[in-house]
């Protein structure tokens, strides 16, 4: 258990669920699934319940044949989780969707990710995410540990019956995601599934290849880091941005920072807050240093200045948004580790996750 130093923190570190999958294709979904059963019921029903349901479940399979196209492997695992959960194909689908069903106009601005990538640091690149979403999303979180028959091993930090909200791979590739607000939407891959594909390969530049190539269902940011570097992609279903770290950092929350800023479709409230914390994220890293680790990180994702519009957001800082900081997780690239922490970062500390028990 990791615990950073820090005043305010009332709870120890609890350990999320953990899912050990091993295998590939619909069997591995369908072990996922029975194994996290009660979970995915729960996310299923937060997404899809209610009279709209038989018309969730025939949007839902648009997402799975454009993925079907691209990534059958994929496709399967997904059918998988549903029928394992005791529901349908369908529904497995829609455990991947979220705005692609509930309206992208209506997400609250979510999540601010980073990485320190300066070739001077003692103990190699290091990455992390704060996530934000519903707070009744965060009970909903497990560890997936997934081992495939052909590629790397990896964990996945995730809602259960998800694949892939954030995670890392035994290869060092990391992977982190932030919301984009932009009116640029269509049918292909899940955004949340991007993660996956990504995970699946063996460095940053095959991994944003990979996302690059498929037809993608709406607007994503996709920070990844490996043991050589990071970069960013700024994503939409018909362009792709491509962002550096400067001086060895790399930053992002909620907004457009490059190429593709044209295309952003944000309210003032939402871009003042990303600004706020973009700039935030930008002047604690400076004054952390470039050999930050894992406590130093911990205190930035514990940051509550500027409450409604803070790195670290409880739910009641802005109730009318229904979002807080769910996990917290931070990746250490070299040694193959991830630190979590389940709810908002402030109030507890980081259990530990060690890829070398996925390999």
């Amino acid at each position: 258990m990791y615990e950073p130093e820090g005043g305010g923190r009332v709870s120890p570190p609890v350990r999320l669920t953990e899912i050990d999958v091993p295998g590939d294709g619909r069997a591995a979904g369908q072990a996922y699934g029975e194994a996290a059963r009660p979970l995915v019921l729960r996310h299923h029903e937060l997404i899809a319940g209610g009279p709209g349901l038989a018309a969730a479940r025939d949007r839902a399979m648009e997402f799975r044949a454009a993925t079907q196209a691209v990534a059958p492997e994929l496709a399967a695992e997904v059918d998988g989780v549903g029928e394992g959960a005791g529901l349908s194909a369908a529904d497995g689908w829609i455990l991947q969707l979220r705005a692609e069903l509930t309206g992208w106009n209506t997400a609250a601005p979510e999540c601010s990710s980073l990485a320190l990538v300066g070739p001077a640091r003692p103990g190699g690149p290091i990455a992390a995410q704060n996530a934000d979403l519903p707070p009744e999303v965060g009970p909903l979180f497990v560890v997936l540990r997934r081992r495939p028959a052909d590629g790397p091993a990896l964990i996945t930090v995730t809602p259960a019956g998800q694949l892939g909200h954030h995670g890392m791979n035994d290869a060092g590739v990391a992977v982190f995601g932030n919301f984009l607000r932009t009116d640029q939407w269509g049918t292909g891959v899940p955004r949340y599934l991007l993660t996956r594909l990504a995970l699946g390969e063996r460095d940053r530049f095959r991994a944003a290849d990979a996302v690059t190539a498929v037809p993608r269902s709406g607007p994503r940011n996709l920070l990844i880091a490996d043991e050589g570097g990071a970069l960013d992609l700024e994503t939409t279903p018909g362009g792709v941005g491509v962002l550096e770290p400067s001086g060895g950092v790399l930053t992002h929350t909620n907004h457009f920072l490059g190429e593709l800023a044209a295309h952003e479709n944000a309210p003032q409230p939402w871009m003042r807050n990303s600004r706020a914390r973009q700039v935030r994220l930008e002047a604690l890293l400076a004054g952390a240093g470039p050999h930050a680790g894992p406590a130093e990180l911990a205190a930035v994702l514990a940051d509550r200045h500027g409450a409604p519009d803070a790195l670290c957001h409880h739910a009641a800082d802005a109730p009318e948004l229904n979002v807080e900081t769910v996990v917290s997780t931070v990746a250490e690239i070299r040694a193959r580790r991830l630190h979590v922490c389940a709810g908002p970062p402030d109030r507890g500390g980081y259990a530990v996750y060690d890829l070398k028990e996925a390999s």
